[in-house]
């Protein structure tokens, strides 16, 4: 049985606020095998990022209370072990941003951004850390430029990012994110600034990273065609709670939880216009007994007003968090 790279399990996390707690995370279940990639998909506001930061140990530590739940990452506690944790985060866990421009600084030079990056975050080899040697460190670099299909990497290093295009900004920050050889990439909307050409080039330089490098990639995206072209399976997450999980070709074929299928309903689709999904998310400032979608929800029932619905699974590999879910043939055939 394989040992997965990242394990959470009932991971509960609230933010202050003038107003009171923001219950931001409820109870979220997730974990992740060698490479693997786990799309995480939902609204703006759901809880994707907030997952992706308590993974990257970045959020502000004076207003974040973890409730209750474990995270453990390549059998390092990430929540009780302090130590390991921050060694862990930069090298066996690294981060793809959403918009590689503002990651990078302006003021200096591709190359130097590596080296630095290198210096600090470069796994030992045959004795030696990475970054004490510039010529050994810029033929690595050079290296994994070259292996993220960017040509002519000399010239890359000597160039200041302005200087590159989004997609080529893009290919570097993945190339800086493997350069730590991690165990574990979070991708937070990593195509979600370039166009529609070169987002189908980095959807596929992630699928290949991932199966050459072995290396777990948790994908938190808005677009669902983005989760299609790449991802092996599909976590949705509505109100800081992951509401269903499927491989991917379950999760598009027959999506069981309604707000699933509401969500591929407004997907946009060439020839079909997108249905919106009516009323909006709850508040996080409290956390309501039932089902956190039955506002919302097309086939909501008493049951799902007075009791939070249990995850459950529904084939094997299928689990949905829903006391009424599309299961049959008649069901399926009806959105």
């Amino acid at each position: 049985m394989t040992t997965p790279v990242l394990d959470i399990g009932d991971l509960s996390l609230s933010f202050k606020t003038d107003r009171g707690a923001a219950h931001v995370l409820d109870g979220v279940d997730l974990s992740i095998d060698p490479a693997e990639i786990v799309g995480l998909v939902g609204e703006s506001g759901c809880g994707k990022t907030t997952l992706a930061r308590a993974i990257l140990g970045t959020l502000p530590a004076h207003q974040t209370r973890i409730a209750r739940g474990h995270m453990r990452l390549g059998g390092v506690d990430m929540i009780a072990d302090g130590e390991g944790a921050r060694h862990a985060r930069g090298r066996t866990v690294t981060f793809v941003p959403q918009d590689p421009l503002l990651s990078f600084n302006p003021l200096f030079r591709i190359g130097t951004q590596i080296t630095d990056l290198m210096r600090w975050t470069s796994p030992a080899q045959a004795g030696r850390r990475w970054g004490r040697s510039r010529r050994i460190d810029e033929e690595r670099a050079l290296a994994m430029l070259a292996a993220v299909q960017l040509p002519n990497p000399r010239e890359i290093l000597v160039q200041y990012p302005h200087q590159l295009s989004g997609g080529q900004c893009q290919r570097v920050m993945i190339a800086m994110a493997l350069l730590p050889q991690p165990r574990m990439i979070v991708a937070d909307e990593p195509t979600a600034a370039l166009d529609a050409t070169v987002q189908i080039q980095v959807l596929g330089l992630l699928r290949r990273v991932a199966a050459e490098f072995g290396v777990a990639i948790l994908f938190a995206t808005h677009s669902l065609g983005a989760a299609w072209e790449i991802c092996d399976r599909v976590m949705v997450m509505y109100a800081g709670q992951i509401v269903e999980s499927a491989p991917r070709a379950v999760f598009f074929s027959r999506p069981s939880h309604p707000y699933a299928r509401q969500l591929l309903a407004s997907e946009p689709e060439l020839g079909r216009i997108p249905k919106a999904i009516p009323g909006a998310a709850p508040s996080t400032a409290s956390l309501s007994p039932g089902c956190p979608y039955e506002q919302r929800c097309p086939r909501v029932t008493e049951i799902c007003r007075s009791a939070r619905p249990p995850m459950r699974q529904l084939e094997t590999g299928h689990w949905a968090a829903c006391h009424n879910p599309w299961t049959t043939a008649s069901d399926l055939a009806h959105t």
